[in-house]
């Protein structure tokens, strides 16, 4: 009896082994299909942030390429616009500066001297670092002296009419002029000017006012010119590849006024600025710019005149002086 349940026994033993290793492979199987799922959704959501990252990437590169682009249009619609303010400089500029730049050639003739005169410069000056952010803007200058030694004059022409005081005080001149205006501010630069304006009063008669303007310190016309004259020096070294030199100023007032001057202005730092009144004054002014440096330096005054002759001005030859090819 005990013999024939022994291969029942085993039977039922194995069958329970079988039973049990196909609960586990079951469970194995289970738990692989949900690794697989669990590894399939963590590739799937790398993908979607792989895609979204793209996507991102794409959308800001667009927007820099865009923003780039509109840079790009804005800066060149910018130098349009500066170019066509240099022309119309230049249009309306020779028209009022004509009859100084035959002053100034004549006293250049009689005073024996090589060089250049352009007339109506106009160039966007270069921001340097010390004077502030870079502005869209254009510096014009009446004229520019280029001597065959490579020295540089800035002629600033003023065709004031009336009275002029520049750097004298009117109650100086004469105590007639005493009360012209409040001299306790005025401190040297400074130019006051006096002239007559004619007007109609409310019963259309005509009358006639004396009229007082005052430039000073930053807005006379030695401040002005030596402001255009250090901008200058700037623009011709970096654009014409040469040492930056300092730049000689004169005032001119060419107009009909009767003017009390000092012959220089001393009032700022560095070499002072010669003020003229007529074509003998001016013509001696550049005799003593011609002394101060005598020896021809053509390399120098050929990248000069190349330089500011391409910003549309007008270039006459002086002397045995002749424009480089």
């Amino acid at each position: 009896m005990t013999s024939d349940l022994v291969p029942w026994s085993v039977a039922g033993g194995l069958a329970i082994v079988a039973l049990v290793l196909v609960v586990l492979l079951r469970r194995h199987r289970t738990a692989a299909r949900s690794d697989l799922d669990r590894a399939e959704r963590a590739r799937a959501d790398e993908v979607a942030r792989l895609d979204a990252e793209h996507r991102e990437q794409t959308a800001r590169l667009a927007a820099e390429q865009a923003q780039e682009i509109d840079a790009a249009e804005a800066a060149r619609r910018d130098a349009l616009a500066a170019a066509e303010q240099s022309r119309a400089l230049a249009r309306t500029g020779m028209k009022w500066e004509e009859t100084s730049q035959r002053v100034i050639l004549d006293a250049c003739k009689a005073a024996g001297v090589n060089g250049a005169l352009l007339t109506n410069v106009v160039f966007a000056p270069v921001a340097l670092a010390e004077r502030g952010p870079a502005r869209s803007f254009v510096a014009q200058l009446d004229h520019v002296l280029v001597l065959d030694s490579g020295r540089v004059v800035v002629i600033e022409n003023k065709r004031w009419n009336g009275i002029v005081f520049d750097g004298q005080r009117p109650s100086e001149v004469h105590r007639a002029f005493r009360n012209l205006l409040d001299e306790s501010s005025l401190q040297p630069p400074f130019a006051v000017q006096v002239r007559s304006r004619r007007v109609l009063d409310h019963a259309d008669e005509i009358e006639q006012w004396w009229q007082v303007r005052v430039q000073a310190r930053g807005a006379s016309p030695c401040s002005q010119v030596r402001q255009q004259a250090r901008r200058l020096a700037d623009f011709v070294a970096s654009t014409a590849g040469v040492a930056r030199e300092w730049v000689d100023t004169c005032v001119f007032y060419s107009g009909d006024a009767v003017a009390y001057v000092n012959p220089e202005d001393r009032s700022e730092r560095g070499a002072p600025t010669a003020v003229v009144t007529s074509a003998t004054e001016l013509q001696g002014v550049i005799s003593g710019y011609a002394q101060k440096s005598a020896v021809p330096n053509r390399a120098r005054t050929d990248a000069v005149v190349r330089v500011l002759a391409g910003q549309g001005a007008h270039t006459t030859t002086i002397g045995s002086y002749r424009l480089p090819v």
